[in-house]
């Protein structure tokens, strides 16, 4: 059975993408859906929050993985490169060293797709963080009978969002169509196993029926049994059968999920760090942001007149949502 984790970074900023994440393991010894325990499986490779964060940051194994945002906000950058960089050991590949190499193999968006936009042009020179490696891991993971399958991040840039929303007139819609667009192309790359697929649940939203309706026409859904916090469906296709989890802060008790996490996160800084070296080339003692809505005002302020004198469509570069 497949394993499928999916989250997003950057759904709620003013400037930079939104990214949608997706991981995809193969459980070796065909669990029931539902009693998939990634963190007990894997312990001593992956630990959540370590006590000791600096005595952490400097073993090879374990390494935290968590919700991103708890990984950024204790471990930084480096946090974040660690983790995706753990996942990709696992699938006997080298961890990725720019933002270009991570989507060159780790996303259907390559840097072509971004080139068009002035502050992307360069993502080769969007390194990713060093960190003591792990070296290669496919054969510990296998002997717990785990297989780290795929790792794909999604990036949806500012005009490609405004798009996207002045289409459907719903924010939240264009998250939902992302995160199916990621996980529709990770099940096509591994046609025919079942799935069980665990999604971040957004907002107060109860019922994805309609929205799973959508991913897979004319395919059986049926709603089933839950605990308190998560949606469950099952969905029949011709080839396979997927059990679906919509849960409440996934990212805190998922691993699949904090993995997806952790990948989307890691893009979206990267592509945040080539925005605001761009701008700085450009504009006089100007601070960086993080792209959230009172510091993105700020900068937006303090770039004002050079997107004048450049040009510049704000609609390029600023979020209508």
């Amino acid at each position: 059975m497949l394993h499928v984790g999916v989250d997003e970074a950057g759904y709620g900023p003013l400037l930079g993408p939104l990214v949608v994440g997706v991981t995809a393991f193969r459980l070796t010894d065909d669990p029931e859906p539902g009693e998939v325990n990634l963190l007990k499986r894997l312990r001593g490779l992956v630990v959540r929050r370590p006590r000791d964060a600096r005595a952490s940051a400097e073993r090879r194994l374990p390494v935290p993985v968590d919700d991103s945002k708890v990984i950024h906000r204790r471990f930084g950058l480096t946090g974040l490169a660690r983790g995706v960089g753990l996942f990709a050991s696992a699938m006997d590949a080298p961890p990725p060293a720019t933002l270009e190499d991570l989507l060159v193999r780790f996303s259907e968006l390559g840097p072509d797709s971004f080139r068009h936009i002035p502050w992307y042009r360069r993502l080769d020179l969007a390194e990713v963080p060093r960190y003591p490696w792990t070296g290669p891991l496919e054969d510990r993971f296998l002997g717990r009978n785990v297989q780290a399958l795929d790792l794909r991040v999604w990036p949806l840039a500012a005009a490609d969002f405004n798009r996207e929303v002045e289409r459907c007139s719903n924010k939240a819609t264009v998250l939902g169509l992302a995160a199916g667009a990621a996980v529709l192309a990770v099940l096509d790359r591994h046609p025919g196993e079942d799935a069980e697929i665990v999604f971040d649940r957004q907002g107060a939203r109860l019922d994805y029926a309609g929205y799973l309706a959508d991913l897979f026409p004319f395919a059986g859904i049926s709603k089933r049994a839950a605990p308190a916090g998560e949606s469950r469906y099952e969905v029949e296709l011709p080839s396979r059968r997927l059990y679906v989890r919509f849960a409440t802060r996934a990212d805190g008790c998922s691993l699949a999920v904090s993995w997806a996490s952790m990948a989307a996160k890691l893009a979206r800084e990267l592509f945040m760090e080539r925005l605001n070296a761009f701008f700085a080339d450009r504009t006089e003692a100007l601070k960086p942001t993080a792209g959230y809505t009172v510091d993105g005002r700020r900068w937006l302020g303090e770039v004002k007149p050079m997107l004048a004198s450049e040009g510049i469509d704000r609609g390029m570069l600023v979020r209508s949502r």
